[in-house]
């Protein structure tokens, strides 16, 4: 349930919702990195001049100054995660984040428990803006039958299709893509 804590979010959507996940998906428990903690326990976005735990290119996309649900998370140390930074295989990712974390949404306040979604053949319908639609039309529409359309974790850590992955590893498979809005994945991790 989405808590709802200032009147202009009251139409807001969760933007990750598990669609068959009864024996696939696992909603694992884990917590926020310390990098993504102020030192007064508020959430701080990830940057691209951040060098720890992952060098980033890119700043990590957030809404209404938070992470969003859909977000492709990477294990840390411990039971720790931290948003994805899109690099080469030597970044495994996790899975989808749960919560809205930070900023006008968040699900967990001072509290630093997460959730991330794992488990490969579980099926989500992501919405709109958690993930970059960029290049996904057309890679959806000129997709050849029995040949998925992977998706992978971007530079600013929404799920994105790439032209040429090179060593990346993928974390989804597009099933459909309906609109602009809405895609509907299969996890590959």
């Amino acid at each position: 349930m989405l808590r709802i804590t200032n009147l202009s979010n009251v139409f807001q959507k969760r933007t990750l919702r598990v669609k068959y996940g009864h024996t696939q998906a696992t909603p694992y428990a884990g917590s926020l990195d310390a990098s993504l903690r102020n030192s007064d326990g508020s959430f701080r976005k990830p940057l691209a001049s951040d060098t720890l735990p992952l060098a980033r290119s890119a700043d990590a996309f957030t809404l209404k100054n938070g992470l969003v649900p859909g977000t492709v998370m990477v294990k840390s140390a411990g039971e720790a995660f931290v948003v994805a930074n899109g690099a080469a295989a030597a970044v495994r990712p996790f899975g989808l984040l749960a919560n809205f974390v930070g900023g006008d949404m968040d699900d967990l306040k001072d509290n630093n428990e997460i959730g991330v979604w794992n488990g490969i053949d579980s099926v989500y319908e992501i919405l709109s803006p958690a993930f970059d639609d960029t290049g996904l039309a057309a890679a959806y529409a000129a997709a050849t039958p029995g040949v998925p359309v992977l998706l992978y974790a971007g530079t600013d850590g929404r799920l994105v299709s790439v032209a040429s992955p090179g060593s990346r590893i993928p974390v989804a498979e597009l099933i459909e893509r309906p609109s602009a809005n809405k895609i509907l994945v299969k996890l590959l991790v």
